[in-house]
């Protein structure tokens, strides 16, 4: 009986303890998350180009001043991925004032149009936000006509190449590309006024085709005509 006495008089200590413990941490989690001394003061932003950074706090509910251990990073790193223009995300705390935010960005290669409305689009001509003057970016506009959906594959391709200069054509002198099931993949230099074609069979032959005959007639000045 004496035994059982001494049991339970040590469990009624551990228990105790442990709730003068726990009681003692959230009077101290209390204290911290209403302390100056963690109240956020530096937030790093790396990676942004499209967003600023004003733009990237906004999104992801960041603002200076605020404690920085009552911020839930799950949480802003979720709301950033939210938003059409970052595809991938970390934001790390630095106690006790400080929070890096490192995103990467979906970059747009075209405008299109979708149900009325101008997106930037990426390489594989997939939408990804409407097309704003606080972030405006003048790009070639792609068009796919009906029933050349398969030979889309092929603008990322296209786009490689002709930063590669295996097409002797600046990029920023396209205005349009249009993927067409007769035509493969269209380009039109507003500029000269002339359309490129290249066929989406033997892609590599027929690029290397159109280069060398666009190089020919830089050679001979006859591009002009």
């Amino acid at each position: 009986m004496q035994r059982f006495f001494c049991v339970l008089f040590l469990l009624a200590g551990l228990v105790a303890a442990v709730t003068g413990l726990c009681a003692g941490s959230i009077w101290l989690y209390g204290k911290a998350t209403t302390s100056d001394f963690f109240a956020t003061r530096h937030i790093d932003v790396a990676g942004n180009v499209r967003l600023s950074r004003e733009m990237v706090l906004q999104y992801g509910g960041l603002k200076e001043g605020e404690n920085s251990l009552a911020v839930s990073i799950a949480e802003v790193e979720r709301k950033l991925r939210a938003t059409p223009w970052v595809e991938e995300v970390s934001v790390k705390r630095l106690l006790p004032d400080r929070f890096v935010i490192k995103i990467k960005e979906r970059m747009p290669t075209f405008w299109v149009h979708k149900d009325g409305v101008l997106y930037y689009a990426n390489e594989s001509g997939e939408a990804i936000a409407p097309v704003e003057s606080r972030n405006f970016l003048s790009l070639p506009t792609l068009s796919v006509e009906a029933g050349a959906e398969d030979d889309v594959a092929y603008l990322p391709r296209f786009m490689k190449d002709l930063h590669a200069g295996s097409l002797p054509v600046e990029a920023g002198a396209i205005a349009s590309i249009t993927v067409s099931p007769a035509r493969g993949i269209e380009i039109y230099l507003e500029d000269r006024e002339m359309r490129l074609s290249i066929a989406t069979d033997d892609w590599a032959g027929n690029l290397a085709r159109i280069g060398l005959t666009l190089g020919d007639l830089a050679r001979r000045h006859e591009l002009k005509n």
